[in-house]
């Protein structure tokens, strides 16, 4: 299937993450993100590719990224399809497949807390899988977070209630960094937050 957002033509496939309520939230808050045209951005897990090119004319280069294949491929194209030429898709597990620092890292977490009788076959369960708890890759994220960012960069990730953002609130503070919560969105069973952290 393909669909438009905002004049950009965005393929999906039915082995990665469709754009939904966590994703529109997500490019909403990023439009009051100041980026500068010299930024250097990365965009952790990116499914379809919409955030990366949605951003792809704000920044000097993105670097998008999936540890699901289908997702690296579906991007691919989409940055093809338009027309986009400074974003590079990279296959890696958060940041195994990437190099360097960056002005600016965004992620649409996998926060939802899993059992194993949950679990969807396919590599389209990243794009969800939280863990027992929901924490499982957020964890991991936040440690490793710090050394791809230059002074002063900031994270933009999304979050939810599931997987009790307070955690992800303490622990940038006490690393340094300084936090705040710049949207949320209430559904019948969560609420979504989207956190940005700047590294002090």
């Amino acid at each position: 299937m393909i669909f438009r957002y905002k004049g950009f033509s965005i393929e999906t496939d039915e082995n990665v993450y469709e754009p939904s309520d966590d994703t529109y939230i997500l490019l909403d808050s990023l439009e009051k993100v100041g980026i500068r045209p010299g930024f250097r951005v990365l965009e952790v897990g990116c499914g379809t590719g919409i955030i990366s090119i949605a951003l792809s004319g704000r920044a000097a280069s993105v670097v998008a990224c999936d540890i699901n294949p289908h997702a690296v491929d579906v991007c691919k194209r989409n940055a093809a399809r338009n027309k986009v030429k400074n974003v590079e898709v990279a296959g890696s597990d958060l940041f195994s497949g990437v190099s360097g620092k960056f002005d600016l890292i965004v992620f649409n977490t996998p926060y939802l807390p899993q059992s194993l009788d949950e679990t969807v076959s396919g590599e389209i369960n990243y794009a969800w899988d939280g863990g027992v708890d929901g924490r499982k890759v957020i964890e991991r994220f936040l440690a490793e977070v710090s050394s791809y960012l230059f002074e002063g960069g900031r994270i933009v990730f999304l979050e939810s209630s599931l997987s009790d953002y307070e955690k992800s609130l303490s622990y940038l503070e006490s690393a340094g960094f300084k936090v705040k919560i710049i949207n949320r969105l209430k559904l019948h069973f969560e609420e979504l937050v989207v956190i940005e952290a700047v590294r002090g």
